[in-house]
């Protein structure tokens, strides 16, 4: 029987521009097809079309916190048969997650319980920065990590420059909150503006939209805004519902400042925006009701929201029977993770290419031998 013909080059590429993201299993089985393939999976130039061909970075997982005889940071597979790594794949004892951004992870580290510093880990490529908590007094620390790189599309911020806010709080001062920003380039730390708060800033993940962060305060009756231009802090105050029920910090629907919580099993969404008289405050904006698109779940007290994927619309609530994200527009709901404990999560998104074997390496314990034996052959050519 005759040799079938080859794909000619354009064809495969353009398959394989097709192979989807949020399987990257799927990548790995590509480039142990043959050598052209796998050279091509590795081509900078492809990869490059590969991120702007599928516009957004895929969820690989989420991070969250456990403790376990200590803090301890867990990486959690964000959909069974989606990757190669086994769930839960990676345990850090005495680290702390903080949020995820641009393909970094931020986390605190603890030494006898006391807060050592701050690491910003790229699960991708397995580097690790350490930095100093700033010099300032404070008894609540929060922080957040975001790209530094001038005109940078975020689908490929590995290796390049950061930036991290903190928002510390000193109740012995007057309630003193300051805010400290530590640049990757110059590894300093400058202090640039401090508010009265009169509370507490809450342990999740921050959202960064336009100019601005956005922390949560004191179960969500207040907002802290952090504004990159003015370099200044501000206080927003939630809606009235908010500060019975609590919620979270998401992105509205025009990409600015959002809130998203739970009243009656039900999912309110709200937006802050200008008003007539370019004040700006709270409108109201659609109710999706949770019990016609996740499973049977009761009690209801059991159902809370626990995190969100910046620049989407996708937020997450668990539930008695699992993790779920919920996609607000389309009404998708799709499960992430199962049942357990959970408070805030930390999703994490990035592009997993061949190539990117420390992600294989840091994130997973007990994949097959061989494998991993077969797959450094593959990639290192040996």
């Amino acid at each position: 029987m005759a040799r079938p013909p080859d794909l000619i080059d354009d064809a495969t590429t353009e398959i394989l521009l097709r192979l989807p993201p949020d399987d990257p299993a799927c990548l790995v089985r590509a480039s142990l097809v043959c050598k052209a393939w796998r050279e091509l999976l590795s081509d900078p130039a492809f990869l490059r079309r590969y991120r702007a061909f599928h516009a957004a970075p895929p969820l690989l997982g989420f991070l969250r916190n456990i403790y376990d005889d200590g803090p301890c940071a867990r990486f959690v597979v964000a959909a069974a048969g989606a990757s190669p790594f086994p769930a839960p794949s990676f345990d850090r004892p005495n680290w702390w997650v903080v949020e995820c951004r641009h393909g970094r992870a931020l986390l605190q580290t603890f030494e006898q319980g006391t807060l050592a510093g701050l690491v910003v880990w790229d699960p991708i490529t397995g580097d690790q920065r350490h930095v100093p908590v700033p010099g300032y007094p404070y008894f609540y620390l929060t922080a957040a990590v975001l790209c530094a790189a001038d005109g940078c599309d975020h689908l490929d911020c590995h290796g390049g420059p950061f930036l991290v806010v903190v928002i510390g709080t000193y109740d012995e001062v007057e309630d003193l909150t300051w805010a400290s920003i530590y640049s990757s380039e110059t590894s300093a730390w400058t202090t640039s503006s401090s508010i009265e708060l009169h509370a507490y800033i809450e342990e999740r993940p921050c959202l960064l939209a336009r100019d601005a962060l956005y922390f949560s305060v004191q179960l969500s009756e207040r907002i802290l805004k952090y504004d990159f231009v003015g370099q200044g802090l501000q206080v927003i105050d939630a809606p009235d519902v908010f500060k019975q029920t609590g919620g979270i910090v998401v992105a509205a629907e025009d990409g600015g400042l959002g809130l998203a919580g739970l009243k009656d099993g039900n999912l309110h969404l709200w937006s802050w925006q200008a008003g007539p008289r370019g004040v700006a405050e709270w409108v109201q904006g659609r109710v999706i009701k949770l019990m016609t698109l996740l499973p049977t779940i009761k009690p209801l007290t059991l159902i809370d929201v626990i995190g969100f994927r910046e620049d989407t619309d996708t937020i997450f609530i668990s539930t008695n029977v699992g993790v779920f994200a919920v996609m607000t527009k389309s009404g998708q709901v799709n499960k992430v993770g199962e049942r357990g404990s959970y408070y805030a999560i930390a999703p994490y998104t990035s592009f997993y290419t061949p190539g990117t074997w420390a992600l294989l390496l840091s994130l997973t314990s007990t994949v097959d031998t061989l494998y991993m034996f077969v797959f450094l052959f593959v990639l290192f050519k040996i």
